[in-house]
C-alpha cells in the first residue's frame, strides 16, 4: 500500500527552493502526499508522456517550487522527484488549485465539457485566450502480452505508449477533440475570417496551434 507523508516543499513559506532543511521540517506542515509505487515489470515501453523527469514548477496559488517531474497516463498522476540523490518519487493530491507547468504546457485537473460529454483528468493546457483554449490529454494505449502462435515464433510482451489528444474550445463552444491538421482545425471557426491564414501557414505542431490561435484572438 502506498503510505501517507507530510509535504514540506509545497506549504513552506520560502517555496522557492529544495534542499535538506525542507526534509528536515517535514513534520511541521499538513499537505499529505504519496509515495509513489515502482513500474510493473514485463511491460515494455512507458507509462509516461515525458521521456524522462524534467525540470518544472508545482504551482499552488502564489506560492512556486521547481522540481523534477512527469506525468504518468495510467495513473493518471504527476510525479514528482525532489530529491535525485535518493531517487524517491512523490504524488501529491489531486487539487485543482495545484498545477505543474513543463516546458510549454501546464498540467491541471478538471473537468472538461466536450462534445462527447464531460471528461475529467489531468490535462495540458498549451494556450487559453479571452475566446480559444487549446489543451490536451496524454492518453496511455496498452498491448496485452500475446503467446508465440508458433513453436518457431517468440512470445510479445505487453506494451505501453502515450499520445496526446488534443481538444480546443473555440469562443465558449464544448471542447472538440482535432488532430493538428488544418482541415480540423478550419473546422472551428465560423464564416471565412482565418481563410487567409491557413492559406498562409501550415499547421503541424502545438506552437502553430498557439500561434493560429493568438492570431483569432486579434481578430474583432
Amino acid at each position: 500500500m502506498k503510505k501517507f507523508l507530510l509535504f514540506a516543499i509545497i506549504l513552506s513559506t520560502s517555496f522557492t527552493q529544495i534542499n535538506a532543511q525542507y526534509w528536515a521540517n517535514v513534520e511541521n506542515t499538513g499537505m499529505q502526499i504519496f509515495t509513489k509505487q515502482k513500474e510493473s515489470e514485463g511491460v515494455t515501453g512507458s507509462a509516461y508522456y515525458e521521456e524522462d523527469f524534467m525540470m518544472g514548477t508545482v504551482i499552488d496559488k502564489d506560492r512556486r517550487v521547481n522540481l523534477l517531474m512527469r506525468y504518468n497516463a495510467v495513473e493518471d498522476v504527476v510525479v514528482l522527484k525532489p530529491d535525485i540523490t535518493t531517487g524517491k518519487e512523490y504524488v501529491l493530491p489531486k487539487i485543482k488549485s495545484i498545477k505543474y507547468k513543463i516546458g510549454n504546457y501546464t498540467y491541471f485537473i478538471d473537468e472538461l465539457n466536450t462534445e462527447d460529454g464531460k471528461l475529467e483528468a489531468y490535462f495540458a493546457r498549451f494556450y487559453q485566450g479571452d475566446k480559444s483554449d487549446f489543451v490536451g490529454q496524454p492518453v496511455a494505449d496498452y498491448t496485452p502480452a500475446k503467446a508465440a502462435s508458433t513453436a518457431y515464433g517468440e512470445d510479445k510482451q505487453a506494451k505501453l505508449s502515450v499520445d496526446m489528444v488534443y481538444y480546443i474550445s473555440v469562443d465558449g463552444a464544448p471542447f472538440k477533440e482535432v488532430r493538428l491538421k488544418e482541415k480540423d482545425l478550419e473546422d472551428l471557426f465560423k464564416g471565412d475570417k482565418m481563410e487567409d491564414y491557413f492559406d498562409d501557414n501550415k499547421i503541424k505542431t502545438e506552437q502553430d496551434v498557439v500561434s493560429l490561435l493568438k492570431h483569432y484572438e486579434q481578430l474583432n
